[in-house]
């Protein structure tokens, strides 16, 4: 099993054959609308400033890892994926930054598929230790901005 392949393994949800599928173009809206909903509750509460900083880096992973993961299959056999050079193009990057981020995606798709082992929820755990730090970091750090919102 490639690399790619068993990255997407790990990272897939599950889901019942028999629920109905969300187009892509559907599920990137939703995001959107969240997206946009998180910068309101931002706004709102400044503590969650340093989950927007962890989503950045997360999404960031999500770039890296496309890249190195359709550069593989693409190796495999084209009509599986995207060359580096094609996601490059898509993106308005050189082939020379398109190599940087497939080396960041190949590592990252390592580190994450090492941490996972035979633990089929890794992801989620991956996740919600993020969330908690970035919790952590918001409480430490906003102490006079929650003493005043008290007062």
């Amino acid at each position: 099993m490639s690399t790619a392949d068993a990255f997407v393994a790990v990272i897939r949800p599950n889901r019942p054959a028999d629920r109905p599928v969300v187009e892509n173009a559907e599920f990137v809206a939703m995001l959107w609308r969240m997206i946009r909903a998180l910068e309101a509750r931002t706004i709102e509460d400044p503590s969650l400033l340093p989950q927007v900083v962890a989503l950045v880096k997360r999404l960031s992973e999500v770039k890296n890892v496309a890249i190195a993961a359709n550069a593989e299959r693409y190796a495999v056999d084209p009509r599986r994926g995207a060359s580096m050079a094609e996601c490059a193009a898509i993106l308005g990057i050189t082939k020379q930054s398109a190599s940087a981020h497939r080396a960041h995606g190949v590592a990252t798709m390592g580190e994450r598929i090492d941490r996972a082992g035979a633990i089929r929820f890794a992801e989620a755990k991956r996740e919600r230790e993020a969330m908690a730090a970035a919790a952590d970091h918001a409480v430490a750090n906003l102490a006079d901005y929650r003493a005043r919102r008290a007062a």
